[in-house]
């Protein structure tokens, strides 16, 4: 299963046929072969090297705040994960 979060474009080298897309300070390269029209400032998914959606800033937006709320979940369950190891190896 693949799950795709929201990218925004940062770079286009049309010549070169791709584009460079930020995920919250990483950078990413694809091809822009399934989205000729896409311009610098769009969200896309990004899926085995090919932009392959464009989103709208609204939908981008949406689901950045689901993936923050996920992270924040998965983070908290670390957290409480490494505190039941922790407690486990005291006693």
């Amino acid at each position: 299963m693949c799950i795709a979060a929201p990218a925004q474009v940062v770079e286009i080298n049309r010549e070169d046929n791709w584009l460079y897309a930020d995920f919250g300070g990483a950078r990413q390269q694809a091809k822009l072969d399934l989205l000729p029209e896409v311009e610098v400032g769009d969200y896309v998914l990004i899926h085995a090297g090919y932009a392959i959606e464009k989103l709208t800033e609204e939908a981008a937006k949406e689901s950045l705040e689901a993936w923050e709320e996920l992270l924040e979940v998965l983070e908290e369950e670390d957290r409480e994960m490494e505190q039941a190891r922790m407690n486990a190896e005291n006693q």
